[in-house]
């Protein structure tokens, strides 16, 4: 089964503008192995501008924290909610169907109240100037982890519509 065998494509990609317009993330739908497939690209800040406009930004951080936080998902049937190595908060929940893993449906791209870019960590993954970096990590959103629980309240009952239809 195939994410776009659930709801089509349009209609992921709507809830990736609720998602990215109501909570402020970059919102992302992937099928079963990891790739997007809605063409929805939007960005919460410019530090995540620019840490994926570098092909080592995107391995070293991007792909290293959704691998891990996708396999979590899918392993524990919950949602996870993690920050990836530069400190912004992931979202990730499992769309499963009778036992099938289908999907992830998240976001990320904001800083919990309680925490703070790793700027070091982005300047040597993305070989930027480490003032530029902690430039564009001052501009990074905060979020309460309150609001982000109930980011992850509003995917699980969007997949949880959708497996009791």
């Amino acid at each position: 089964m195939l994410m776009t065998d659930l709801l089509s494509k349009e209609e992921w990609n709507a809830l990736e503008r609720k998602v990215h317009e109501e909570w402020g993330f970059n919102a992302s739908v992937y099928n079963a192995d990891g790739m997007t497939f809605t063409g929805y690209k939007n960005f919460v800040n410019p530090l995540c501008a620019e840490i994926k406009s570098h092909p080592e930004g995107i391995q070293a951080i991007c792909s290293v924290a959704h691998q891990h936080m996708a396999q979590l998902a899918r392993s524990s049937g919950k949602t996870v909610i993690e920050e990836c190595d530069a400190g912004m908060v992931k979202v990730c929940t499992p769309v499963i169907i009778d036992g099938e893993f289908i999907g992830i449906v998240g976001g990320c791209g904001r800083i919990a109240d309680d925490s703070e870019i790793e700027s070091f960590t982005v300047h040597k993954a993305i070989n930027v100037e480490l003032e530029k970096v902690e430039n564009l990590a001052d501009e990074v959103p905060v979020l309460s982890m309150e609001r982000i629980e109930k980011l992850a309240d509003f995917l699980e009952n969007f997949v949880g519509d959708i497996d009791s239809t």
